[in-house]
C-alpha cells in the first residue's frame, strides 16, 4: 500500500509535471486509484535526458525562470546527461536524514571542516574553492599529477579538515602520493565518506592503512540525493525518509530479498523535479538478514554500481577519468544541455575515442572543438583523440548501463599501485 508521503508526491507529479500528465492522458492512469507503486509506470534515464524540461513542475516554473532553483547535473556512470533542479529548502531537507546518521554514527556535524574534489565549475576559475562560511575546501580534479596532489595534501593539512567526501578512486590517488612521498598525516582527519563509485574491500583496506580514518560509504545521486548510508556494522541502510527503493526484475516485478535486480527509486523530497519509479541504472538486492545496529532501514547491497578506471598518460601517471566529465559539464553549462550522452574509450596511452550524442539543434563541430578546449590536462596534449558523433543514445550493455569511461590498457586495473593490498 502507498503511504501518505508517497501519495502526496505522486499526486503532485501527475497533476503538475508535463511528463507525468502526458503519461496519465496516454495510458489513462488515475493516480488517486493507484494502491501500490507497481500501479505507476517506470521512468527511464532516457526519458529524463530526452525530455528534460518536461520533468519540471508547473508549481515551480516561476522559480525556474527566475533562476532560483538549485541546478545540478547527472553525467553519472551511464554517461547520459540531464539537468536536475531542486528547490533550495527541499534540497536541504532531503539531506537532513543523512546528517542525522553522520552525527549519530560518526559524530560528524554540519560545521565540521571537510575537503572534497569537484569536476568543474565555471571556465577559468581557480583550482581551489572555499565555500561560504569557511567550513569546506574543494579541489578541482583537472591536471592531478603527483606534484599537484602533494600540493593539495599540504593545503589540506593547513586547512585541518575533520572529514573528507570523495570518490574511492580519488582517495586511492591521494594514498599513493602519501605512500610514495612519505607525507605526514593530517592530525585533525578522522572520517572519510566515499560516494559515486563502488568501494571494494581491498580499496577500503588500503585507504584505512594509509590515512588511518574511519570510512563510511554513501550511495546516492544528484537526482534524489542520498539513497543509502553505511552504518558502523558495515551495512548500507536505505534512507527511507528521503526515497523509496525497489528491486525489480526485467519485467518490472518486485524481487524477494536476496535476489539481484534493477534499482528503481522514487523521490519523497524533490517536488520541483519529482522522479517517480526512476530506473537509476544500478543493480543490487536487499539482504535477507537484519542488521544488529539500531537503524531500521532495509539493508541494500550494490552488485553493479558506479566504478571508475583511471586514465594513464605517457608518463605513467594515473589520472582521474572525471577530467572528461568536467568537459561535458562545462559545455552543458554554456550550451544549455548540448551533450545528451558520452563515452570515452582509452585504447593506448596516446589514443582515445570520444563518443558524443549531441542535441540536434547544436553545431557538432563547435561542440567538439569546445570539448577539446576544455580538456585541461597537460600530460594528454598531443594524444590522438577521435570524436564520434551519434544521432541517438548509445546502447547500454546487459547490466542496463553504459560505462562512460572504458580503459583497454591491460594493466590499468583498480588497485594499481596498491602493492600487496590488491
Amino acid at each position: 500500500m502507498l503511504t501518505e508521503r508517497q501519495r502526496k508526491i505522486i499526486r503532485h507529479a501527475y497533476e503538475t509535471v508535463p511528463f507525468y500528465m502526458n503519461i496519465s492522458r496516454e495510458k489513462g492512469i488515475d493516480c488517486e486509484k493507484c494502491e501500490d507503486l507497481a500501479d505507476i509506470p517506470i521512468v527511464s534515464k532516457e526519458d529524463l535526458v530526452l525530455r528534460n524540461d518536461a520533468f519540471i513542475s508547473a508549481g515551480y516554473m516561476a522559480e525556474y525562470l527566475q533562476g532560483k532553483l538549485v541546478q545540478t547535473h547527472t553525467s553519472g556512470s551511464t554517461g547520459k546527461c540531464a539537468n536536475i533542479f531542486w528547490n533550495l529548502k527541499e534540497c536541504r531537507r532531503s539531506l537532513l536524514p543523512l546528517w542525522i546518521k553522520r552525527k549519530r554514527y560518526y559524530d560528524i556535524n554540519p560545521h565540521d571542516r571537510y575537503c572534497y574534489f569537484y569536476t568543474g565549475r565555471r571556465v577559468g576559475e581557480t583550482d581551489i574553492e572555499i565555500e561560504e562560511g569557511g567550513f569546506a575546501l574543494g579541489f578541482c580534479k583537472c591536471n592531478l599529477t603527483d606534484e599537484k596532489l602533494v600540493h593539495i595534501w599540504e593545503k589540506m593539512r593547513e586547512f585541518g579538515p575533520v572529514w573528507m567526501n570523495l570518490q574511492p578512486s580519488m582517495a586511492i590517488l591521494l594514498c599513493r602520493v602519501i605512500e610514495k612521498n612519505g607525507l605526514d598525516p593530517i592530525p585533525t582527519l578522522r572520517y572519510l565518506e566515499t560516494t559515486g563509485e563502488m568501494l571494494f574491500p581491498h580499496m577500503r583496506k588500503y585507504i584505512q592503512e594509509k590515512m588511518d580514518v574511519v570510512i563510511a560509504d554513501q550511495y546516492g545521486c544528484n537526482e534524489l540525493n542520498s539513497l543509502a548510508f553505511e552504518c558502523p556494522k558495515g551495512h548500507l541502510h536505505c534512507m527511507e525518509e528521503n526515497a523509496v527503493i525497489e528491486i525489480l526484475d526485467e519485467q518490472g516485478d518486485p524481487l524477494p530479498d536476496g535476489e539481484e535486480g534493477e534499482i528503481v527509486v522514487t523521490s519523497l523530497s524533490n517536488f520541483a523535479m519529482p522522479l517517480i519509479r526512476y530506473k537509476i541504472g544500478d543493480r543490487g538486492c536487499f539482504l535477507k538478514e537484519t542488521c544488529s545496529c539500531d537503524d531500521p532501514g532495509k539493508v541494500l547491497k550494490l552488485t553493479t554500481g558506479r566504478s571508475n578506471d583511471w586514465v594513464v598518460d605517457r608518463e605513467g601517471n594515473l589520472l582521474n577519468a572525471y577530467i572528461f566529465v568536467r568537459c561535458v559539464e562545462n559545455i552543458n553549462r554554456i550550451y544549455e544541455h548540448a551533450i545528451l550522452q558520452f563515452q570515452v574509450i582509452q585504447h593506448a596511452v596516446d589514443k582515445f575515442t570520444i563518443k558524443l550524442v549531441i542535441d540536434e539543434e547544436c553545431e557538432p563541430d563547435e561542440i567538439c572543438r569546445y570539448f577539446m578546449e576544455n580538456l585541461w590536462q597537460g600530460t594528454l596534449l598531443g594524444a590522438d583523440f577521435r570524436i564520434q558523433i551519434y544521432p541517438e543514445l548509445i546502447p547500454e550493455d546487459r547490466s542496463g548501463k553504459l560505462k562512460w569511461f572504458v580503459s583497454e590498457i591491460e594493466d590499468n586495473v583498480q588497485g594499481r599501485g596498491m602493492g600487496d593490498n590488491v
